[in-house]
């Protein structure tokens, strides 16, 4: 028999020594209820009591009940406390339960009680009674029989047992028809919540097992996936421009007939152009993008629904570059110097070094907004018979230079940003570098 719940003053309590914080005693309860004590004062909460269940504490074996616990304060207000209660059960062997949701163990046993205790006040029981009936009949049913085309909707599934009564029992759900997997699924067979992704009508059923393995399988319930989607819009939360191993998280709205919007991005298919460089997680949205160009490589992400798409062009640039130095061709070292003869050429490079959180090696740069410079030159240079490529770095000495003794000059070079000024690395200092250049004879 399940107790009442009785009014207590949290004050009183207090005063009694209900909450007192020393003594004997200590560990996970007494923890416990300080922090209950706390959310009981800051609420207000001067009475518990569990709510009366539709079974009157019957449950099925293999079945599960949820309890609820409701507090009150003085006006008469309510609070769930079911993930704030202490629960227990006289038997653990019969079953488990947490936050007030009890799950039978599959064996038959008597005498079971529920507990539920809050804040010092007086426990709340319940009687469980555990049934081993056998499942007899499953009806399938749904509020309104229609729901717009890609969102979700829950169905009803009622029980019937050998002993008149109806429980909460273990089902799977499905689509009758196997073909209608294109238009809709359960993501979680034990879930009876049904995702759409294009318009039709399909067949549902519930199946559960009787105490003979038997298969039990419910009416096949007709349902509308109503074609009522107008437009699809995908967004995402973060810049259109992604470095290489940043993430964001795309939304795909809908736009109804009725006029109104829903966020429906887990019912809608979700592709990249290019996987390896952007790829797309079709369960979160979460997009990553894994591998891009200095100059950034597009990607069209799709999203579609009911045949209807939406897509966002997104560019895939390398990480942020900590550091830029200039190396000779076909080497990976910084030099502080080159050295060229007269009718002869050298071919500079850009090695850049990125952050260790980018997980990325030093590469030679292949960006074309680049700037090489010469300046500061020696007697004897002149830049008529000096060509240098302001974007590649290669130099090129005429055959025609007079050359006593060296020349020598400056050659630097920057990165520069769509704006054309210098770009700044990640440690703030601005990515260019400057060597000795020397013309020999």
């Amino acid at each position: 028999m399940r107790s009442k719940g009785i009014h207590f003053s949290l004050a009183l309590l207090v005063s009694m020594g209900a909450f007192g914080l020393s003594g004997c005693g200590g560990g996970d309860g007494d923890s416990a209820r300080v922090a209950q004590t706390v959310d009981a004062s800051k609420n207000g909460v001067t009475n518990i009591a569990l709510a009366d269940t539709s079974t009157d504490g019957y449950v099925h074996i293999n079945g599960k009940l949820q309890f609820n616990l409701i507090g009150t304060d003085n006006t008469g207000k309510e609070i769930n406390l079911n993930n704030k209660a202490t629960w227990t059960l006289s038997d653990k062997s019969l079953g488990s339960v947490k936050n007030g949701l009890f799950t039978a163990a599959g064996k038959m046993g008597t005498g079971l009680v529920l507990s539920a205790s809050y804040a010092g006040l007086p426990t709340q029981t319940q009687d469980i009674v555990l049934s081993d009936a056998n499942l007899t009949e499953i009806v399938v049913s749904h509020p309104t029989g229609v729901v717009d085309v890609c969102k979700n909707t829950t169905f009803v599934a009622t029980t019937t047992f050998s002993d008149g009564k109806s429980y909460d029992y273990p089902l799977t759900w499905a689509l009758a028809d196997s073909a209608s997997a294109e238009f809709a699924s359960f993501a979680d067979e034990t879930k009876p919540e049904l995702s759409t992704k294009k318009s039709s009508v399909v067949k549902v059923v519930a199946r559960g097992k009787d105490t003979a393995d038997k298969i039990i399988t419910s009416n096949e319930l007709p349902f509308t996936i109503d074609n009522s989607l107008t437009k699809l819009t995908l967004k995402s939360n973060k810049s259109l421009e992604m470095r290489q191993g940043q993430t964001a998280t795309l939304t795909a709205t809908g736009d109804y007939k009725n006029s109104a919007s829903a966020d429906i991005t887990k019912n809608a298919s979700l592709t990249s152009s290019n996987p390896a460089a952007l790829t797309v997680n079709t369960t979160t949205g979460v997009i990553t993008a894994e591998s891009g160009s200095f100059n950034g490589t597009d990607v069209t992400v799709t999203a579609t629904c009911d045949g209807i798409p939406s897509t966002l062009s997104i560019k895939v640039t390398k990480p942020e570059i900590q550091k830029m130095e200039i190396v000779a061709k076909d080497s990976t070292t910084a030099t502080e110097s080159l050295s060229v003869s007269v009718g002869g050429n050298v071919e500079p490079r850009i090695k850049v070094t990125y952050p260790s959180s980018a997980a990325t090696d030093p590469e030679i740069y292949s960006g074309t907004n680049t700037l090489w410079e010469i300046s500061n030159t020696s007697t004897g240079y002149d830049s008529s018979k000096v060509t240098l490529d302001s974007k590649t770095g290669k130099i090129t000495i005429s055959s025609s230079l007079i050359v006593d003794t060296s020349i020598t000059a400056t050659l630097s070079a920057k990165l520069l940003d769509s704006d054309n000024k210098v770009m700044t690395g990640s440690d703030g200092t601005e990515l260019r570098d400057t060597i000795q250049l020397t013309i020999n004879r």
